[in-house]
């Protein structure tokens, strides 16, 4: 129940209303840009068509929902009342962020060589365990930005909720 109101309260601000809209494509191509970037002889085009259904599906939901978090990051550190609150919303805004993007490579990640051109430090025996676990990982990762969201809406709604917060002047 925390999630709509807190969806309903950032949105209800055009500035992050856009900014989710302009975010999401963005995060999208810096998603596709990863694997375009560190494997070699590798091309955007040559990317979007290896690319399966699956690949453009999770993406999205990625992009989307790292995008509503990062706006959401964005409402409560510019309306956080004290030091102690902003600094507990950039730890949890860093660990979220980065859990979408590890989860966002290894979800898009179409092939092995992918995978060892981007975690080749791993070993090759670390990145064959990860990539047969790789939905786990996925899911997990899905999982946790949704869980870093929960808490985030918490944290909106309590700004707007609390006595020392008019809801009318929200930044």
């Amino acid at each position: 129940m925390n999630i709509p109101i807190a969806i309903k309260t950032v949105f209800s601000k055009k500035i992050y209303l856009l900014g989710f809209l302009a975010l999401v494509p963005l995060i999208f191509l810096f998603f596709v840009y990863i694997p375009v970037k560190t494997i070699p002889g590798n091309s955007l085009n040559f990317q979007l068509y290896i690319f399966t259904t699956r690949d453009y599906v999770l993406t999205t939901i990625f992009s989307i929902l790292l995008s509503f978090f990062l706006v959401m990051q964005i409402f409560v550190i510019r309306n956080a009342m004290d030091r102690k609150s902003m600094l507990t919303s950039v730890t949890t805004g860093g660990v979220g962020g980065y859990i979408a993007t590890i989860g966002a490579i290894f979800g898009t990640a179409a092939c092995a060589s992918c995978l060892f051109a981007i975690l080749g430090f791993l070993g090759a025996s670390t990145v064959f365990t990860l990539i047969q676990h790789q939905w786990y990982i996925v899911s997990g990762a899905i999982l946790m930005l949704l869980v870093s969201i929960y808490f985030l809406s918490k944290k909106v709604n309590g700004i707007c909720e609390s006595c020392r917060i008019d809801k009318r002047k929200i930044k």
